[in-house]
């Protein structure tokens, strides 16, 4: 028992749950943890948590994190349980979430790995499929958009960013007393409002509680920011308006230089801070 102790804690087991045996295949740099439940065992029905006995079991497999940079794949035989309120449902095991082919710690990883990197550097590192990450991804980050409450905020900025080719555009809203991302879509036009107004009720909020927006220059935000957001003053970004004034303020340099021959050559003597 003592050797299996470090995998016991490792793999997240408690009774009735245990470690039952152990297999290294040195060839194939793998490590095979098999985890079983006491004989006899009363096991919680995952609907209301009623102690009850097995009714038949299923065996399945979860990759796991490495131990000693060998690949570990924890393997179970799940039971169903026979609830005399909701009949017979498969237990929830304490090592993963349902329906998931990835044990919790493995997710954890993968979830630290995508804050650094992107999902198919992380496919490549772990040794699986893109689309098995991008199914771990999107459900925590759904799950834990879901825990979202809205109903507070009321300064925002709205800034679109281009990816791809082509002219292609995701506008993003931002709260920026908590500086974090509520809001995220693709396109650059007044209905990204609109849909950002839908996922404030979604989430506690409401329009007309947004008292402040931050956008850049854009007519179709403006024209966005009145229509959806009509309780809200917009001031528009620093950045922009001195993008604006420094065209022409270059515009103007070069419209005086031919009468004025010291403008000449002197154009990041005007756009750029003067050297202390």
């Amino acid at each position: 028992m003592e050797a299996k102790r470090p995998f016991q804690d490792g793999t997240r087991t408690s009774a009735p749950w245990e470690v039952a045996s152990l297999d290294l295949n040195v060839g194939e740099r793998r490590l095979d943890i098999r985890v079983d439940f006491q004989r006899g065992s009363s096991l919680p029905c995952p609907v209301c948590g009623k102690q009850s006995k097995a009714h038949d079991t299923e065996a399945r497999t979860w990759r796991h994190l490495e131990f000693f940079q060998r690949a570990a794949y924890l393997t179970a035989r799940v039971p169903r349980c026979n609830c005399d309120e909701h009949g017979i449902k498969t237990v929830d095991v304490p090592w993963a979430r349902k329906g998931s082919g990835f044990t919790l710690m493995f997710e954890g990883l993968i979830m630290m790995l995508v804050r650094e990197m992107t999902v198919n550097a992380v496919a490549r590192l772990v040794g699986e499929h893109d689309t098995r990450i991008w199914r771990v991804l999107n459900h925590h980050v759904d799950e834990a958009r879901a825990k979202q409450n809205f109903s507070k905020v009321q300064t925002i900025a709205v800034d679109e960013k281009s990816y791809r080719r082509g002219h292609r555009y995701v506008t993003f809203v931002m709260d920026l007393e908590q500086r974090r991302l509520l809001f995220g879509t693709v396109g650059r036009d007044g209905d990204t409002l609109a849909a950002f107004v839908e996922e404030l009720k979604a989430h506690g909020g409401e329009a007309r509680q947004i008292q402040d927006v931050c956008s850049d220059l854009s007519p179709a935000f403006i024209k966005g920011i009145q229509k959806h957001l009509p309780e809200a003053e917009t001031t528009f970004d620093r950045f922009h308006l001195m993008k604006l004034m420094n065209e022409a303020l270059d515009s103007v340099r070069r419209e005086e230089s031919p009468s004025t021959p010291g403008l000449k050559k002197t154009r990041y003597h005007w756009l750029k801070n003067p050297v202390i």
